[in-house]
């Protein structure tokens, strides 16, 4: 959830429509540009077609995780995969490091990496997860050439 004041800031901006209890049931445009789209309250029933300035899209902060519950890799009470530094703070183990520790966006299992918004204590912003991902790539080439 957000902090109190950013609530506060959106709700009380001047050019900031919030709607709760609404759905997005269509995006419509021409020439690869938005010009409206079609809303319904999930509460009334009500639809109604909007021509908005801009949308942002937010899809969650849910995980896709759960195919590591049986692993050693380790998440946090909400399902991001715990990396680098934060891994002392837990209370488990990590797998395979010897006298090491963890580079920044690897996980409890030596060698195996994370990156992006999947990753606890990230940014959840585009441009930091491909960042990521390219400094992933280059700490599995480097690990695979010590292995």
């Amino acid at each position: 959830n957000a902090s109190q004041i950013i609530r506060d800031k959106v709700l009380g901006h001047a050019r900031i429509d919030v709607r709760f209890h609404t759905d997005t049931t269509a995006f419509l445009g021409e020439g690869g540009k938005l010009t409206s789209m079609k809303v319904r309250n999930n509460l009334t029933g009500e639809t109604e077609e909007i021509a908005p300035a801009a949308v942002f899209v937010f899809i969650g902060l849910t995980p896709n995780t759960e195919f590591l519950s049986d692993s050693a890799v380790m998440t946090n009470e909400w399902g991001f995969i715990i990396t680098g530094h934060d891994l002392r703070h837990e209370t488990g183990k990590t797998i395979g490091f010897g006298s090491r520790a963890p580079t920044p966006l690897e996980t409890s299992v030596a060698g195996i990496f994370a990156a992006g918004d999947v990753r606890s204590m990230s940014t959840k912003q585009v441009v930091a997860a491909s960042g990521e991902g390219a400094a992933v790539a280059l700490m599995i080439r480097e690990y695979s050439k010590s292995h």
